[in-house]
This record gives structure tokens, sequence and C-alpha cells, in this order.
């Protein structure tokens, strides 16, 4: 089994652009795709979205902008807005706080009320190490804030668990179980809820894999009482390559897939979906159709998600930032960082590696670098040439 450390490429997605009080059901989907990533499922990139525009069948346009801190390591804040016509107005926003070990340790969610943000909703996160271990969601209708969701995370090698909490008022009460199962090629989530006093089964989601450890193909069943039955199905379409060129969402008929939705997307040099289209599809005709578009950047490691038809998203790789122009960019290898890593650089005079929180921890006059003795997770290296200029790049120690 892979494990990969939770970090910030899936936590930023945990509100959506809506309200989280309106999006349980969202909610929890990423909650999935933070278990994915500890089975090895998505990995790591730097490639992390600068602005997103999009519009429905209705017309109205959106755009998210995705502010990130002075030193480009860290998303600060996601700022929605919406125009209808008369131009653009806010709607909400996302602010992030980070903890000592650079993990988000809360998400505030907050809404225009035509003067000023109002607070609506925070979600606030609790680690074993570098792994979620629990999330408190809260909602504030103005009177302060009070307890909505629980999930805790129950990590146990290839069977592990999500349970879910709904605040009844008083005291916390178990109200949903993912058990997510990990085989090789496969990933079984079995949803059950609890009703007078037992788990009930509920649905079923069949994750399977392709040899690069993506997901090709999800297929969603229901319990009948008996069995499962077939409900949708989603399937990725990679031709051949790193990211999925369509993607297509079929129902179950009764003895057959029928198809109801269809994606195309369009990438750029860097393997990013920077436009996608959500048709759906209807007598064999394909018409635009609002629906999630997922779209997949860093070649695939990652993926955000917008309601419409039409989008078009930016992107900037956080790599590229440098303290001075004058440095050159430096390939670090092999990447996830094991063992001894090698340095490829213009004029290579020391580097240095660095924690997220800005704390030093290793350097070198070599262009080489055992790294062995670091804990598995996310670091920022700086290099520097002989001319005295620096350049910053954030790399993964497996």
């Amino acid at each position: 089994m892979k494990k990969v450390i939770i970090t910030l490429a899936v936590l930023v997605m945990a509100f959506g652009n809506v309200g989280f009080a309106q999006r349980e059901a969202h909610l929890k989907s990423d909650a999935t795709a933070n278990m994915l990533k500890y089975f090895g499922v998505r990995t790591e990139t730097s490639i992390v979205p600068q602005q997103a525009l999009w519009e429905d069948t209705n017309g109205t346009n959106y755009r998210t902008t995705y502010f990130y801190d002075e030193d480009e390591l860290y998303l600060a804040e996601e700022v929605s807005e919406t125009d209808e016509g008369d131009g653009w107005y806010n709607t909400s926003r996302l602010q992030y706080e980070y903890g000592f070990s650079g993990n988000v340790i809360e998400m505030l969610y907050q809404e225009w009320d035509g003067a000023d943000w109002v607070d609506a909703a925070r979600g606030s996160f609790e680690y074993d190490g570098d792994l979620l271990s629990e999330v408190i969601y809260q909602v504030d209708y103005g009177t302060g804030w009070v307890n909505y969701m629980k999930e805790v995370y129950n990590y146990n090698g290839d069977e592990s668990t999500i349970l879910y909490w709904e605040w009844n008022g008083t005291t916390w009460s178990s109200s949903e179980l993912y058990t997510y199962t990990y085989g090789p090629g496969s990933i079984e989530l079995i949803i059950q809820y609890m009703q007078g006093g037992a788990w009930q089964y509920d649905e079923r989601q069949l994750f399977a894999l392709n040899f690069d450890e993506k997901v090709e193909e999800i297929i969603v069943q229901d319990w009948s009482g008996t069995t499962w039955v077939n409900d949708e199905r989603t399937i990725y379409d990679y031709d051949g390559g790193e990211v999925f060129d369509t993607k297509g969402i079929y129902v179950w008929t009764g003895d057959d897939w029928a198809q109801e939705y269809h994606f195309i997307y369009e990438y750029d040099d860097n393997g990013n979906a920077k436009y996608g289209e959500c048709l759906y599809v209807y007598d064999g005709n394909l018409m635009d159709g609002d629906n999630d578009i997922e779209m997949a950047y860093g070649y695939g490691a990652a993926s955000n998600e917008y309601y419409g038809w039409r989008v078009e998203v930016e992107y900037v790789d956080l790599t590229s930032v440098k303290d001075n122009i004058s440095a050159s960019r430096f390939l670090v290898y092999p990447v996830p960082a094991q063992g001894e890593i090698f340095i490829e650089a213009d004029n290579f005079a020391k580097a240095e590696i660095y924690s997220l929180t800005g704390q030093k921890l290793m350097e070198s006059l070599r262009d080489r670098m055992n790294v062995s003795n670091l804990s598995s997770g996310l670091y920022v290296m700086k290099v520097y040439d002989r001319e005295g200029g620096c350049a910053t790049q954030r790399f993964v120690v497996k």
C-alpha cells in the first residue's frame, strides 16, 4: 500500500465554492479525496489554480480568484464573484490558517452582505502527525458559532474509515460510516447510516485504478435491502496520456448503462485543464448541461470542481517563484525524494532545505544531499548560484 501525506492539495477543496451547510454531500466526496490520497491515488503537485471563470446555462458568470501568501507557499484566500450582466460583485470567500507543520488548521467561509464579509461557516482540522484525524464543521447564523458536523478518520492499513457525527444541540451522535478497502488496482467504499442503533447499508462505490494508480472508473451502487444495484458510472478516458481528455457519466437503465453527461477538456503544455465543457446527452445529441466540472492539473495529480457548463482556468506553478530573478531554475531528483537526492543547477554554489514553517534543516555545498533523516512530507529547497541569486522550490520526501 502507498501512503502519501495529506496536505493542502486536497484540503483546499473541503468547502467548495459555496457554503458547506448547503453542500454536505460535496464535503463527503472531498473526504473521499483525502482517503484516496492516503492510499497514494493522488500525488503532490506544485501547480495550483490562479483564477477560474465559468458560466451556467442561464448565462450567469462566475469566477474565483486564488491568493497565496507572500512567500507563495500556501493558499491564503479564495474570493468568489458573480456577474449576472451588471458587473462583478462579491459572493463568498474562503480564508486559510496554517499550523506549525504547514497543515491547514482552520478554514473560514464568509459571505458578502453587500457591505462587508460575514462569517457563515468554518472547519477546524486536527492531525495525528501529518495525517488528518478529525474535522469539526461549525455554522454561524448570526448568533455565534454552533457545531454542525464532524469527521473522524481512522487509518488501519488497507481498510480505513471515516466516521461522521451530527450535532443534535447538546452532544454528538454518529450518523454515517464510510469504510474504504484498498486492493491491487481497486478501492471499495461502503457507506452506511445509523438507524435504530445499528448500521444500515446505503451505498457502495467501486474505484478502478489504472497502472499509474489514477482513477479510471467509478461505479456507484445502491443497497436494495438484499443486494447492490447499479446506479451511476463515471469513466475517465486518458487516451494513453497522463491526463483524461474526456469524462463520461452514465446511469443504469435496468439492463445497461446509458450516457447522461459528456465532458471535454483542453490542456496546456504543463498538463493543466485550461478549458472544459459539460455536455448533457439527450436523445443522442449533446447539449449544454450544468454539472460539477472536474478540472485536473499537474498532470492529473490534483483537481478542483466548478459548477456550470463551460470553465476556463489559469494556473501558476509555485516552484517557479524565485527570491532573486538572477537564479536559474533547478532540478531535484528523484521525486519523491528518498535517501540521496541530486540537484542540477547552473553555477551551483549552495543548497538549503527548510520546513514549511521556515526552519532551516540542512545545508550543503555539494549538489547532492542525503535526506533519509527527514520525515515524510513537503519541504522547501533553496539553491544559490555563484552570483548570489537564489531560487526556491518545494519537494516531497517519501
